[in-house]
C-alpha cells in the first residue's frame, strides 16, 4: 500500500497538484477577504470537476498496478473522457475578467491564470495515465491517435460547456436534449457560431500542450 503511494506521489505529481491547488484556494481566500464581495467564488466548483478526471486517473492508474483487467478500467476510461474537458475548460473563465470595484485587474488575472494553470496540469497529468495504459496495449502511434482523438472531443466539449451551457451530469439527467443538440451539430456545423473555432482552438491547445508535456517529463526522468 505504502509503495503505491509514493509512486502516485513521484510518477503522477500529486504533491505539485496538491500545492498547485492550494495557491488557488489561498488566492482566492485573499480575494474574498480583500474585497469584501463573494464574486469568483465558483472557481472552487470549476476546479473541483477538473480535479476529477486526475482522481479518476489516479484511481486507474493504481488498479492497473494492482493487475486490475480491462474490464474494471473501461468505465473508468469512460467516465474520465466525460469529465476531462473540466480541466481545460477553466482557461475560457477569463470570459469573466474585467474591473471590479474594490480589487486591482491585476490581482485577478492572476487570479484566473493561476486556476487555469492548476486545472490545465491537472488535465494532462491525467491525460499522461491513460496514454500509457493505451500505449501498453496498442504501441505508441495508436496510443498518440487516442491523445488525438480526446483532445478534439475536449475542445468540442469546452464549446458545449462554455457557449451551450452543457455540463458533464447532463449525460445522465438530460441525455435526450443534449444528444438531440450533438446530433444537430453533426449535420449542420456551419449553423452553429463558433462551433468549428472554438473546437479546433483548444484541440490544438491540447494536443499541442500534451506534445510539450510528454517531452518534458520524458526529458526529466532520461
Amino acid at each position: 500500500m505504502h509503495s503505491s503511494f509514493f509512486r502516485l506521489l513521484r510518477c503522477h505529481a500529486l504533491l505539485p497538484a496538491l500545492l498547485s491547488t492550494a495557491v488557488c484556494v489561498g488566492m482566492l481566500k485573499v480575494r474574498l477577504d480583500w474585497s469584501q464581495q463573494s464574486l469568483y467564488r465558483w472557481l472552487l466548483w470549476n476546479l473541483f470537476l477538473a480535479c476529477v478526471p486526475y482522481g479518476l486517473a489516479l484511481l486507474a492508474s493504481l488498479l492497473h498496478s494492482r493487475g486490475a483487467r480491462w474490464w474494471l478500467l473501461a468505465p473508468l476510461a469512460g467516465a474520465w473522457l466525460l469529465v476531462f474537458p473540466n480541466a481545460p475548460y477553466l482557461l475560457t473563465d477569463f470570459i469573466h475578467l474585467r474591473p471590479r470595484q474594490g480589487i486591482p485587474l491585476w490581482y485577478d488575472v492572476a487570479l484566473l491564470a493561476v486556476f487555469a494553470a492548476t486545472a490545465w496540469l491537472l488535465g494532462l497529468l491525467s491525460l499522461e495515465v491513460w496514454k500509457q495504459l493505451l500505449e501498453e496495449h496498442v504501441g505508441r502511434a495508436g496510443s498518440w491517435a487516442g491523445v488525438a482523438l480526446v483532445s478534439v472531443l475536449s475542445g468540442y466539449g469546452i464549446y458545449l460547456g462554455r457557449v451551450e451551457r452543457w455540463n458533464s451530469w447532463d449525460v445522465l439527467t438530460e441525455p435526450r436534449p443534449l444528444f438531440a443538440s450533438i446530433l444537430a451539430h453533426l449535420r449542420g456545423p456551419g449553423d452553429h457560431p463558433e462551433l468549428l473555432a472554438i473546437t479546433a482552438a483548444f484541440t490544438g491547445l491540447v494536443l499541442l500542450s500534451y506534445y510539450i508535456f510528454e517531452h518534458l517529463r520524458r526529458w526529466r526522468l532520461a
